[in-house]
């Protein structure tokens, strides 16, 4: 027995027959054809009915003339009256009874309005058909968590202080990397030197020496061993990463398990972020936090200054930077009670000036189809569209707006952040075919929830699917997926149909 084709994609294929689809549409159709052995020929069934109805409408019919010959004789006299008379003219009997052969004015003017309600009507129905007829299908989205994780790494990647290989770490697959509860202590223990054996820096000095770490962190090249140590959720995830990095090339990373397991070798291309955007969250995380530096304290040999973001007298983070290069060495941050939530850095590193190209094959690091930059302000457009774009989240600051295109987007993407956590929400327009891959319903947060390095939340607002993804804390993320819709999938009426073609009709005609 054949399998039918997939239904939800019907209308792609007839489109595609009728040689109507637009680019993005045509491009899903033809990815899924390579796959799919009944679309590919019911497409050729398709295309078979059309020539078949072709040919038949180029084979000339033979001329009715003796039909209509007979209709005009048994008509006699009526078939030489315009169509149009018809509703003025009466059978014999009746015009015996009246006084004239045409109606009263009364009678004209109803009927003239019963004909002019029917244009109307008709008018007002084929409107309809069209607009249904054009109303956009909605995608199945299957599983929308790897799209909305590379999202997220490319944005932090441009983030000051970023580092490739923390962003590769988030995107491999964590169930390997991870061990029991809390089973694990940082290693090695980093010092923070105290006055008056250190050297307290003024806020100014620290400020200059975050920016030099910025700076810094896509213009040295090098390569070392990074070890990472995060506890999320009540499990310790462990991490071994080789890397090596040329200044404005990229990165080839290696992240291994505990147990030696390679689970990701890939290259990452540079991400370089402009000064102006380093200014904006460098003071976006002093806004946020108190930032204190101190020197005298050393990482992997070689010596370095710690700087410390603090908010409410409780240390949030801290940064040790290369005195030599202003290389981020390690760095970690706290929870609330100044416990140990993520710990990374190298434990072995050699800083270079090699210049040479870096040798690399695919595949390489995901990149995310929101590829579309739009100023912050074009949120309040978004908004009005439907979409969710608030300027806050989770007391977070928008940061960075992107879509899958200028004009009529189907995908929006938002990143939030203080300075040091970071939110990126993904939005797309489609129906949530499935739950994720990995992912667990979360009846308290309302969404499938995939906890890793990185924690990813999904759920389904109206006609909308969202796919959070933040390296904050539970609460972080608790208040963030809280502050967004969570709607019901609507089942859309037939009015709604029709003014969405209409919507899509006139969005093709403006271009």
């Amino acid at each position: 027995m054949k399998k039918a084709p997939c239904a939800e994609l019907a209308e792609l294929r007839s489109a595609f027959v009728d040689g109507a689809l637009n680019n993005t549409d045509r491009e899903r159709l033809l990815s899924h054809l390579v796959d799919c052995v009944d679309c590919r020929r019911d497409i050729e069934d398709l295309r078979a009915v059309r020539e078949l109805l072709n040919q038949t409408k180029a084979q000339p019919g033979p001329t009715p003339t003796d039909l209509s010959v007979r209709l005009v004789s048994i008509a006699g006299q009526d078939s030489y009256a315009p169509l149009w008379t018809r509703p003025f003219r009466r059978p014999p009997s009746s015009r015996a009874r009246t006084t004239g052969g045409l109606p009263s004015r009364r009678r004209t003017v109803k009927l003239r309005i019963a004909a002019a309600a029917m244009a109307v009507g008709a008018t007002i129905t084929a409107m309809g058909v069209v607009g249904y007829a054009a109303a956009p299908s909605l995608a199945a989205i299957s599983d929308p968590t790897s799209e909305a994780q590379a999202a997220f790494s490319s944005s932090v990647g441009q983030f000051p202080l970023a580092s490739d290989s923390l962003n590769a770490v988030m995107l491999a697959d964590s169930n390997p990397l991870s061990t029991g509860p809390r089973s694990i202590e940082p290693s090695p223990r980093l010092d923070v030197p105290t006055a008056p054996s250190g050297q307290t820096m003024t806020a100014a000095e620290a400020r200059a020496t975050m920016q030099r770490a910025a700076d810094a962190a896509h213009s040295i090249s090098y390569s070392g061993r990074q070890s990472f140590l995060a506890y999320r959720n009540g499990v310790t995830i462990v991490a071994q990463i080789d890397v090596e990095t040329r200044a404005g090339q990229g990165s080839q990373i290696v992240v291994n398990s505990p147990t030696g397991r390679q689970l990701l070798n890939e290259f990452t291309p540079s991400l370089l972020s402009s000064r102006v955007v380093n200014d904006e969250l460098l003071t976006l995380l002093e806004r946020n936090y108190r930032v204190a530096g101190i020197r005298g304290s050393s990482v992997a040999g070689r010596t370095a200054t710690v700087v410390t973001a603090t908010r409410d007298s409780q240390p949030a983070a801290r940064w040790w930077i290369d005195d030599a290069t202003g290389l981020v060495l390690w760095q970690e941050t706290y929870g609330k009670n100044g416990s140990v939530e993520l710990s990374f850095g190298f434990s072995s590193v050699a800083v270079s000036r090699a210049n040479s190209i870096l040798e690399h094959l695919p595949p390489r690091l995901a990149v995310p189809r929101t590829n579309t930059s739009l100023t912050l302000s074009s949120a309040a457009d978004l908004a009005a569209a439907g979409w969710s774009c608030p300027r806050k989240l989770a007391g977070l600051s928008l940061v960075r707006l992107r879509s899958d295109r200028v004009g009529n987007p189907e995908t929006v993407h938002m990143v939030y952040s203080d300075g040091l956590a970071t939110v990126s929400v993904v939005e797309q327009s489609g129906r949530l075919a499935a739950a994720p891959q990995g992912s667990a319903w979360d009846a308290t947060l309302g969404a499938y929830v995939r906890r890793g390095a990185s924690t990813v939340a999904t759920w389904q607002s109206g006609d909308v699917v969202f796919t959070l993804v933040t390296d904050g804390n539970s609460g972080v993320l608790a208040d963030a997926v809280a502050s967004l819709p969570h709607g019901g999938a609507e089942t859309p009426t037939t009015l709604g149909r029709i003014k969405a073609g209409w919507s899509r009709i006139l969005a093709d005609v403006k271009g």
